[in-house]
């Protein structure tokens, strides 16, 4: 029965004139869904609780944040449908929460490793015209990102 609502669901995406890149999604999400109840022995629509959906959510073959996001926003959109074309009396996936996603933390040179870089680019400025290039490359990035070398030795 699954299927049947599954394939109904991504044939409305199409006419709804979704993305083919959201329409890919919805079917590689939709086809791990189909496959964790499966393995949950459930086969009704109406037999799929909140809990099975966090359980999926989260744990089903270890996904990244990112994943489980995915999940999230394609889950809201098929019991959106579900809901709309009264297969299942309510949303029950409007309460799964997005999972946060943490912003990574930029890394910056530290002195030593910018006199590394300027004595690497200054004995190859010698040899040719590319060299002085990137001595100047690394020099502008030096002073544009306000880092800044106390003492050179090379």
């Amino acid at each position: 029965m699954l299927h049947y609502y599954c394939k109904q669901f991504l044939d409305y995406g199409q006419l709804a004139d979704f993305s083919i890149r959201c329409i890919q999604t919805l079917t590689i999400r939709l086809n791990e869904l189909k496959a964790f109840l499966k393995s949950q022995r459930i086969r009704s629509v109406k037999k799929i609780t909140y809990r099975h959906l966090i359980n999926f959510v989260a744990d089903y073959k270890k996904p990244s944040v990112h994943v489980r996001k995915s999940r999230v926003r394609r889950l809201r959109q098929f019991f959106h449908f579900l809901t709309l074309h009264r297969h299942t009396p309510n949303n029950i996936a409007l309460k799964i929460p997005y999972p946060k996603i943490e912003k990574t933390v930029p890394q910056f040179l530290t002195p030593d490793e910018y006199n590394r870089l300027i004595c690497h680019f200054s004995k190859k400025q010698d040899s040719s015209s590319m060299g002085l290039k990137n001595l100047i490359i690394i020099m502008l990035y030096i002073t544009t990102n306000k880092g800044f070398v106390e003492t050179i030795t090379c």
